[in-house]
């Protein structure tokens, strides 16, 4: 039998790889901190639905504790970012 929640993880996983493509060649700051913080999402996504199909509280931890991490990290970067952008 067919795990759905497994399968719709790799397919977030895999989304996820198609956003990472934007990180390094982004024209500006702003935009490859934007890829980032969408890869990040839909790969906690993933993680979330792993763990769910798995029904390991560890994955659900560890997609917690990424999350938590790049949103600390986005808004330490967001006050770092000039206001003439433009």
């Amino acid at each position: 039998m067919i795990n759905s929640w497994l399968v719709a993880s790799i397919l977030l996983f895999v989304l996820a790889l198609c956003a990472a493509v934007r990180i390094l060649p982004g024209p500006s700051r702003l935009d490859r901190l934007v890829a980032t913080n969408v890869t990040v999402t839909i790969a906690c996504t993933g993680l979330f639905l792993f763990a769910i199909s798995l029904g390991n509280l560890l994955v659900l931890d560890f997609a917690i504790l990424l999350a938590v991490i790049i949103f600390a990290g986005t808004i330490w970067s967001a006050g770092k970012t000039p206001e003439d952008h433009a």
